[in-house]
């Protein structure tokens, strides 16, 4: 079992852009709030228009979201989780597969096990996944090669695992041009990287933001601006909240 707990400012970003809402307003979200089915929250995502919201504000985001043009939450899921800095090689292929471009297994054993993300490993899970399916891996040797590859001192740890991943995918069959690519992709989730529980909450908070900014932009900017923001400097989401049309007052003793 693996649990991440963490403190998300974005989550009081939603809590007082709803807080700030008109009861009126508030009636419009109804009752469960499913902002990810939304058609008017799912085409901003998919044009980028996400700035102040959680995750998918930065310009490498944004700028994959314009490429992918999808605004779906499965694939935002992929998209939080394979956006990790070694990983531009693997972002690029993505794009290219999601819009139809041909694909093949990484080995034939790895059909059903990659299916869902076009045949590329995306999360942590899928790196165990690979090492069980292709070199024998006990589950719990392949859970401790994911650990080691998050750790700063890896380096000498990750030797024995190597040898042993080669060794196993050698006895599979695996010729070493495969073996090598297949380590390669292994190896784009050094330093930070999500298991896909991780990404599908981010990516749920996410569309939580993007959701109430595309239907009540004041509310939401107020609620950015006074939580100091995520990625951008507040003079920014001023701006931002201009682009969008919104009036900026001035402070005012006489009214807050």
């Amino acid at each position: 079992v693996k649990i991440d707990l963490l403190g998300n400012r974005s989550l009081g970003v939603i809590r007082d852009a709803l807080a700030g809402l008109s009861r009126a307003e508030r009636s419009q979200i109804g009752s469960p709030w499913e902002p990810e089915d939304d058609p008017a929250t799912q085409a901003a995502v998919a044009h980028g228009k996400t700035m102040g919201c959680f995750y998918i504000e930065s310009p490498a985001m944004r700028l994959l979201q314009q490429k992918a043009g999808s605004g779906d939450y499965e694939q935002l899921v992929i998209q939080s989780s394979i956006i990790r800095p070694a990983a531009n090689e693997f972002v690029r292929e993505y794009v290219r597969r999601l819009h139809g471009g041909a694909w093949e297994p990484l080995s034939p054993r790895l059909e059903s096990v990659l299916d869902e993300t076009f045949g590329l490993m995306v999360y942590q899970e899928d790196v165990s996944r690979v090492a069980v399916a292709l070199a024998g891996f006990s589950h719990s040797e392949a859970d401790g090669l994911r650990k080691v590859l998050s750790k700063k001192d890896r380096a000498a740890r990750l030797a024995d695992y190597e040898q042993a991943f080669f060794q196993g995918c050698t006895r599979s069959g695996l010729a070493a041009d495969e073996i090598e690519r297949i380590w390669a992709m292994m190896m784009s989730f050094d330093g930070y990287s999500f298991c896909k529980p991780h990404s599908a909450s981010y990516a749920r908070v996410s569309f939580q933001a993007a959701y109430l900014k595309r239907h009540f932009p004041a509310s939401f900017m107020a609620a950015v601006i006074s939580n100091r923001g995520g990625y951008y400097s507040t003079f920014a989401y001023l701006s931002e909240a201009r682009r969008l049309g919104l009036q900026i007052d001035r402070p005012d003793v006489q009214y807050s």
